[in-house]
């Protein structure tokens, strides 16, 4: 087992609208694609297990989403428009229909893609992911006491509220791994303590604030908004992922996934934390199709 923030291809390229877009490749580059979308903050150098990924077959591709990384903002970002992009990427790839996991933040952005993509999209991984903050039931509760105001204020008052998430986010400065570094879940501090672990989240998490706050302000204020579709309608196989222990996601979340959409298997692993894929990224690759 190796986690990884050196990716075998690391590059860009321009969308039609002239921002870039920036993404890395891991793993067999002539074997089975599977796009990994990073969470919030994060960027698209993240690989679990690049060992496990080689093993496994898998061209494994992560994006930066819009304001991470080397990815220029978008604004006025949704989880729906976010797609376009991807669409362009997979074009520019040449992908065929393949798996597309969302880990915690990512996993809203995989089900867009799925929404919109049927035919593109063969099936859909969700690990550790929260659901829609408006529609899973006690996920406001969740919420810090500042993080829970921002987000009412939000709903009352949109130009309010994307102030005041902007403004949040704004407050940090540039240390992001400091920032969660003492906050993980208990659960995490073994995967923690791994070097190659640490190295891989210092460095993922160090390139989400290339750019400042603006890819996580937008990704807050994305995943505050209406989803714009209905979660129910999504008809690929989603394979659901959570730790038994992760004090960050509640399995409220992984229930509201299982009960709203109608073909999932949902997986546990007894004692994981938040990062758990970076312990079992091997068996989540053998279970997608």
């Amino acid at each position: 087992m190796k986690a990884s923030a050196t990716p075998k291809l690391d590059r860009t390229m321009e969308l039609a609208d002239g921002r870039t877009l920036a993404f890395s490749e891991w793993g067999d580059l002539g074997g089975r694609p599977v796009v990994l979308l990073h969470g919030t903050p994060g960027s698209r150098l993240e690989c679990p297990d690049a060992d496990a990924t080689e093993a496994a077959g898998v061209r494994l591709i992560t994006p930066d989403r819009p304001g991470y990384g080397r990815s220029d903002p978008r604004l006025g970002l949704t989880l729906l428009n976010w797609v376009d992009d991807y669409v362009e990427l997979a074009d520019h790839l040449g992908l065929p229909p393949c798996p597309v996991v969302g880990w915690s933040g990512g996993g809203v952005y995989a089900l867009a893609c799925a929404y919109r993509l049927p035919e593109r999209v063969s099936s859909i991984g969700l690990a550790a992911s929260p659901g829609p903050v408006l529609e899973v039931p006690g996920a406001l509760d969740e919420f810090s006491p500042e993080g829970r105001a921002n987000y009412e204020l939000f709903q009352r008052d949109r130009a309010a509220g994307i102030e005041a998430i902007t403004r949040r986010r704004e407050s940090f400065h540039g240390d992001v791994w400091r920032f969660f570094a003492g906050d993980f879940p208990e659960a995490d501090a073994q995967l923690l303590a791994r070097p190659d672990v640490q190295e891989t989240m210092q460095t993922l998490l160090s390139e989400s604030a290339r750019q400042g706050p603006t890819g996580w302000a937008e990704d807050d204020i994305a995943e505050a908004s209406p989803v714009g579709f209905s979660i129910a309608d999504i008809r690929q196989q989603v394979h659901i992922w959570i730790g038994g222990a992760d004090d960050w996601v509640s399995r409220s979340h992984a229930d509201y996934f299982v009960a709203t959409i109608p073909r999932t298997t949902l997986v546990s692993f007894p004692g994981g934390g938040h990062l758990f894929p970076f312990d079992h990224w091997a068996e989540m690759l053998a279970g997608l199709n």
